[in-house]
């Protein structure tokens, strides 16, 4: 009888000390085990699901191994609405998660629901982010590529990006690209989502899209306005040719004649910006823009009589983008040191902190052009 209840007790302390264990393994995350998040994800029930996949997402990145852990195994679900919530979580725990990309890429193919391969894309593209050339990774732009013709715009505009996700890398899709820039879908027109990521990821491949600069000033011209990601491209890949910078002018000055904005040139935001941001990676390249981006800026500070057509905001990357050209915009220096102290814009638009902005930029610009900048 001793023995019988000496046995009995080991068995329940060792069952007890198996449960402890197992509730200490079992990470709590959003104040839930994660065993509960991964019954939700496998659950069936789609709004749990959203539920389980976002807590998940937002867990810290400690968490990040037994998270990929536990939730790579779903890839190969049975149920294939359970898939793609797990391909949005490995995604986001970014290259620990570099293991699941076979499955991943597996996804893509066969008759799998278009999000699982929109997911899937996506996952790849941020679990590679940025990756060193390899015979691996040219096989995963391989598949990637097989899938910009797919019959789902969503499919095609996460594999495009999910390339330029990749970079330089994955740079034998740059002649895949200028077809996916023209993205249309029968019965529906452009599918200007898929244009917008092959524009940017042509600029992401850098130096190896040279061939494609024309391309992309067509397509400025043609789409630059409801895309900026097209001239933020032709940034990354640089002033090719002399002819670059004023298409660039060119179709600013064409929206900036077609009207203004609540004071902002249609010109300048959002595509001027990126524009801006072009400019200011070609420096003293860009020495062509310099008499129109100098006519945006005001002549004098205040008074009624200041024809002021863009905003602070506007007004200061203007400043910053001639302070980027230097020496060669020195046609443009009177007005930079009017933007040292400018004051009372006519529409009402002085912000302090944007003023403040403002002063620095136009300090910074015209020690640039002045060639004292560093000094």
């Amino acid at each position: 009888m001793r023995r019988s209840l000496t046995a009995a007790i080991l068995f329940t302390a060792a069952v007890t000390l198996c449960g402890v264990a197992h509730a200490e393994d079992d990470l709590k995350i959003g104040g839930k085990p994660l065993s509960t998040w991964l019954k939700q994800i496998t659950g069936g029930n789609r709004g749990l699901q959203v539920r389980a996949a976002r807590a998940l997402c937002e867990a810290p990145q400690e968490a990040h191994p037994k998270i990929i852990e536990a939730v790579a195994p779903i890839l190969k679900s049975d149920r294939q609405n359970d898939r793609f919530v797990a391909a949005q979580v490995l995604g986001v725990c970014g290259p620990a998660a570099k293991a699941a990309v076979p499955d991943l890429l597996t996804m893509l193919e066969g008759t799998q629901f278009e999000r699982n391969r929109a997911a899937a894309a996506k996952a790849i593209g941020k679990i590679l982010e940025d990756a060193k050339p390899s015979e691996e990774i040219e096989k995963v732009t391989g598949k990637l590529i097989a899938v910009f013709k797919d019959q789902y715009p969503d499919v095609r505009r996460e594999a495009v990006r999910a390339c330029g996700m990749i970079g330089p890398a994955a740079k034998s899709c740059v002649d895949h690209l200028p077809a996916r820039c023209d993205d249309t879908q029968p019965g529906v027109g452009p599918i200007y989502g898929v244009r917008s990521e092959a524009a940017w990821t042509l600029g992401r491949m850098g130096e190896h899209s040279k061939k494609h600069i024309d391309k992309l000033i067509s397509l400025m011209h043609r789409d630059g306005m409801k895309l900026p990601t097209i001239v933020e491209a032709i940034g990354r890949i640089g002033p090719v040719h002399e002819n670059v910078v004023s298409n660039i002018v060119d179709v600013m000055e064409k929206a900036s004649n077609s009207g203004w904005a609540s004071g902002t040139p249609m010109a300048l935001w959002p595509f001027g910006e990126a524009a801006m941001k072009a400019l200011q990676r070609f420096g003293p390249n860009a020495a062509k823009a310099v008499p129109f981006l100098t006519r945006l800026l005001p002549a004098k500070s205040g008074g009624p009589d200041v024809n002021v057509r863009a905003n602070l905001t506007v007004i200061a990357e203007v400043t910053r983008t001639l302070g980027a050209i230097g020496p060669t915009a020195k046609e443009a220096l009177p007005r930079l040191k009017v933007m040292t102290a400018f004051r009372n814009h006519p529409h009402g638009d002085n912000d302090p902190k944007k003023l403040e902005a403002l002063h620095k930029a136009g300090k910074d610009a015209v020690a640039a052009v002045e060639g004292k900048s560093g000094k």
